[in-house]
């Protein structure tokens, strides 16, 4: 069964364009989705300078990475560019912002989706620097440690992880895995046709019931459709 991207609860994981995606949030510009896993061991920047504007992990990941991404879709279209926020660790705003299509979250990203975000297997970096050049830190940028805590090293270090972001189309339909949805998920999608189609539950224990039975319906569904497909 497919959906539109705009409809998946957050910490929803779909396949598309030979990645695996986590739905974070939504918002004007589209769907924020970060990869399941990190996709591959980089250094921040070659130069080790911690302006994510001027890495090499950035032009990696809008140029060769990118151009895999669209090669597997098929198309461009559903991968929006967005402006992103370089203020650093401490507040300072020197580096600006940056237009990107493909990106590492910002720690303000990170931190305000991390209850969805699942730990990975290794050390994976963030676009924010500790600081800028002006204050003396123009080699430090922060990284994602495998327990989802936060640090920082030296942007030239090759064994941290890639875990590329992007803004995704929110029309999109993407092939909605029912299986691995949550009682709480389950609990937002019965919200959502509640607002749409009116009525309402008198206890929690009703709505998740609800839920389960809707759930169960999709699976049957998808089952009978699947020898068709």
């Amino acid at each position: 069964m497919k959906k539109a991207l705009k409809t998946a609860p957050r910490g929803t994981a779909f396949n598309y364009a030979g990645q695996r995606w986590v739905v974070l949030e939504h918002n004007a510009t589209g769907t924020l989705c970060l990869t399941e896993k990190i996709v591959e061991d980089r250094a921040f920047d070659d130069g080790n300078y911690n302006d994510f504007s001027k890495s090499s992990s950035l032009r990696y990941l809008n140029g060769p990475f990118l151009d895999t991404l669209i090669d597997a879709a098929g198309c461009s279209s559903a991968f929006l560019t967005s402006e992103l926020d370089l203020t650093t660790d401490d507040g300072l705003k020197d580096y600006g912002t940056c237009n990107v299509t493909i990106f590492l979250l910002t720690v303000d990203q990170y931190r305000r989706n991390r209850d969805v975000i699942p730990n990975a297997d290794d050390w994976w970096w963030l676009s924010t620097a500790v600081s800028t050049a002006s204050n003396g830190y123009e080699h430090s940028a922060r990284f994602v440690d495998t327990d989802g805590t936060l640090s920082g090293n030296y942007a030239y270090c090759g064994d941290r992880g890639l875990r590329p972001a992007c803004y995704l189309d929110s029309d999109l339909l993407i092939s909605f895995d029912e299986q691995d949805v949550t009682a709480e998920q389950a609990g937002d999608i019965v919200k959502e046709l509640i607002e749409s189609f009116g009525g309402s539950f008198a206890t929690e224990e009703q709505l998740r019931a609800a839920a389960s039975f809707m759930l169960g319906t999709l699976r049957a569904t998808r089952e009978q459709e699947a020898p068709h497909e």
